[in-house]
């Protein structure tokens, strides 16, 4: 057995002067998660006053303290609460004992007996699966957003008798507003109130504000194209009830805009974003392409002239002072967009490599003052356009605005309490029907809230690797056997 070495003492006396003379590093403090917090907590059921307050905060702004009364529900008008020992199935039953007379009576389109509204599609299609034993050979009506399309909705419900609804709040205010759904048959309402995603989040957690309504003045500005020029400023304020920790993310979220249409998402010029010297009359960026002059566009293409372009400043009160929280603009886009598919024409500086090129006809400044504070997020390589020419597939979609930058009081996250959304309203939505929205949000190891693009990279990867494992077998076994296929 060998005997382990002792340290010369002397070394060790020596560098705990060494030590001494230095600074001392402050320790870094632990940064909370939000898991770590909410898996210690035991779930509890929701109440009628949760409802109530709800409803007070997000009407305590517009309305009178009169108007406010009139909306408290009465406890009458609440069910028991599942007492989290129940199954779904087992919880309707015992909520809905004459549902098989309700469903053989109810005989009325565009309406529902029961409706249920929970935070996601995957919830959905869960609590569907599992109202299996409850519903008996009723008619289901799925009402999200996700691969469905509103008008296929509305011409379902204005065609067919459906007994149950399950969906998102924003699809069902949606079909409300377009007179495709009423409640004049509806008995139950049922939300999924304690249910948390893979962020530990409830429904009514997810700080989602549509601003389309609430800065109605600039929306109707902007109706007028002839008004571009003429800033207007709007504000919306919000409660956080739990704090939001760890890293924060910001998007903006359009509704009912087609990326996904042939010619939009082709209209573009990707030698032009490589910083290329094009002529862009022979690409597919028409009619975006020239003026009148001759003046070639720069960014040309429909995709870069319809850049979002609102922008949103996010403010804490805190008592009776007002706090900016602090954002970061760049590092959002993927590396290589920002290295690879998109570089800036060779120059000495910015503007003269842009000369001879003029702004597309709705952006309000030049490619190359995008960003007046940060000249490295300028000209093609600038983030928020960066992030923008990447389409979606889908009419509903949200993409990265801003971080927030973790510092002074917003170093764990973003704390809970009373916060203001500051937004100059430019970007035009009500000529198409569309509306915006602001969504605060976390990620988690895995990447956002919708696991699909996972599970569907874990389950492929498996296939191939059996297939793998299956073909090496079948080789293995032939080539023992010494069998050949022959012409």
């Amino acid at each position: 057995m060998t005997k382990k070495r002792k340290q010369p003492t002397e070394c060790f006396l020596s560098q705990q002067e060494e030590k001494q003379e230095t600074p001392v590093k402050a320790k870094k403090r632990k940064k909370k998660k939000i898991s770590d917090i909410l898996e210690k907590s035991a779930p509890k059921p929701g109440v009628p006053a949760d409802l109530q307050n709800l409803l007070s905060q997000h009407f305590g702004e517009n309305r009178s303290v009169i108007e406010i009364e009139e909306l408290k529900l009465s406890d009458s008008c609440f069910l028991p609460a599942n007492d989290l020992t129940h199954s779904f199935s087992s919880y309707l039953k015992e909520i809905c004992p004459k549902w098989a007379k309700l469903r053989k009576n109810h005989k009325e389109k565009k309406s529902l007996v029961m409706l249920v509204i929970c935070s996601s599609a995957l919830r959905s299609l869960e609590l569907i699966k599992s109202m299996t034993a409850f519903k008996g050979d009723c008619r289901v009506l799925k009402l999200f957003a996700k691969h469905i399309k509103i008008k296929e909705q509305l011409n379902m419900l204005e065609k067919g008798v459906f007994h149950i609804g399950v969906g998102t709040p924003g699809r069902v205010k949606a079909l409300v507003e377009q007179d495709g759904l009423c409640f004049d048959s509806t008995k139950y309402m049922i939300l999924d109130w304690n249910w948390r995603d893979q962020k530990l989040r409830r429904m009514m957690d997810i700080p989602e504000i549509d601003y389309s309504d609430k800065c109605s003045d600039c929306s109707k500005l902007r109706e007028n194209s002839s008004n571009w020029n003429k800033e207007c400023h709007c504000s919306v304020n919000f409660t956080l009830k739990e704090d939001i920790l760890g890293d924060v993310f910001m998007y903006y979220g359009l509704q009912n805009f087609y990326q996904n249409h042939r010619r939009y998402v082709i209209s573009r010029s990707d030698a032009q974003l490589l910083g290329r010297n094009v002529n862009i009359e022979n690409s597919y960026c028409a009619p975006f392409t020239t003026y009148q002059n001759g003046t070639p566009m720069a960014p040309c293409g429909a995709i870069a002239n319809s850049m979002f372009n609102d922008t949103v400043n996010l403010f804490y009160n805190l008592n009776s002072s007002v706090i900016q929280v602090p954002l970061l603009k760049t590092g959002n886009s993927w590396w290589t967009d920002k290295n690879v598919k998109f570089r800036n024409p060779k120059s000495y500086n910015l503007s003269s490599a842009f000369a001879g090129t003029s702004r597309p006809p709705y952006w309000q400044k030049p490619v190359y003052l995008l960003d007046e504070e940060d000249e490295r997020n300028n000209g093609y390589i600038n983030d928020d356009f960066i992030i923008w020419m990447r389409v979606s597939a889908f009419a509903t979609f949200r993409n990265l605005y801003r971080r927030v930058k973790r510092i002074r009081q917003f170093a764990d996250g973003l704390p809970a309490g009373n916060y203001t959304f500051h937004i100059s309203y430019n970007f035009p939505v009500t000529k198409f029907k569309a509306r915006k929205h602001v969504i605060l949000s976390t990620v988690v190891w895995s990447g956002g809230s919708n696991p699909f693009l996972g599970i569907a990279y874990v389950v492929s990867g498996t296939a191939a690797t059996l297939a793998g494992f299956v073909i090496t077998a079948i080789h293995l076994k032939l080539r023992k056997r010494k069998t050949y296929f022959q012409k």
